[in-house]
C-alpha cells in the first residue's frame, strides 16, 4: 500500500527530523530530568497521542479535498514545498537555538500537557499536510490510507527517539545545553531535510 521507491526516502527524512531538538524533545527532556523517567514517558505518550489525531485529521481532510477537486493534491504539494523551504530558512537562521522546555509536575500532567499542546498546535497539521502527501502515490491506493500508514511510521520513529531521550534525560539535556556544535549539527541536519524535501516537491511536479 506504500510506494517502495519512496518509503526509504521517507524513513530517512523522518529519522532526521526525529533526532533534531525541538519543543517536543525539550519538553520530554525537561520533564524526565526534573520529574523522573515515568513522567518523561507520560510526556512522550501525550505528544504522540496529540500528533496521531492531527495525522488522522490531515489524512481525512486531504482525502475530502482531493475528492472535491482532483487537482488539489498538486496544489497541496506546491504549498507544502513552500512551507518546508520556509522551515529550512528559519532553521538555518538559528542553528545555535536551544528550544525552551518547561517540566510538567507529574505523569498525568505530563501526558495531558503533551497531548493538549500538540492537539492545539495547528502548525503540526500544516506540517503533515506538507510532509506526508509527497510520499503518496495515487496509483497504489487511497491517499488517506497511505497518509495514515506514513503517519504511523513517522510516529513510531519519533516515539523511539523520545523514549530514548526520556530514559537518558539528564545526560542528554546537559549535552544539548553545553554543546553548541552538536546543536548546530542537528539543526543543520533538520534544515537540510526540510529544504531537500521542499525542493524535491518543486522539481518533481505532479510526480509523487
Amino acid at each position: 500500500m506504500l510506494d517502495p521507491e519512496l518509503l526509504p526516502v521517507f524513513v530517512l527524512g523522518a529519522a532526521a527530523l526525529a533526532v533534531t531538538p525541538g519543543p517536543d524533545m525539550m519538553f520530554t527532556l525537561a520533564t524526565a530530568a526534573a520529574r523522573g523517567r515515568p513522567a518523561g514517558l507520560g510526556a512522550v505518550a501525550g505528544i504522540i497521542s496529540g500528533g496521531l489525531i492531527w495525522t488522522v485529521a490531515s489524512a481525512l481532510g486531504l482525502a475530502a479535498l482531493v475528492a472535491a477537486n482532483p487537482h488539489s493534491l498538486m496544489i497541496v504539494r506546491y504549498a507544502g514545498a513552500a512551507y518546508l523551504i520556509w522551515l529550512a530558512y528559519r532553521t538555518f537562521r538559528s542553528l545555535n537555538a536551544l528550544p525552551e522546555g518547561e517540566a510538567a509536575s507529574d505523569l498525568i500532567s505530563a501526558f495531558r500537557r503533551g497531548f493538549v499542546t500538540n492537539l492545539l498546535n495547528p502548525k503540526i497539521g500544516l506540517f503533515f499536510l506538507a510532509f506526508l502527501p509527497q510520499f503518496t502515490n495515487t496509483e497504489i491506493g487511497p491517499i488517506w490510507l497511505q497518509m495514515l500508514l506514513l503517519g504511523a511510521i513517522f510516529f513510531a520513529i519519533g516515539t523511539l527517539v523520545l523514549i530514548i531521550v526520556a530514559l537518558a534525560a539528564g545526560a542528554a539535556r546537559d549535552h544539548l545545553a553545553r554543546s553548541p556544535q552538536w546543536r548546530r549539527r542537528l539543526n543543520a541536519l533538520a534544515g537540510t531535510a526540510f529544504g531537500g524535501l521542499g525542493l524535491r516537491l518543486l522539481f518533481t511536479g505532479n510526480t509523487p
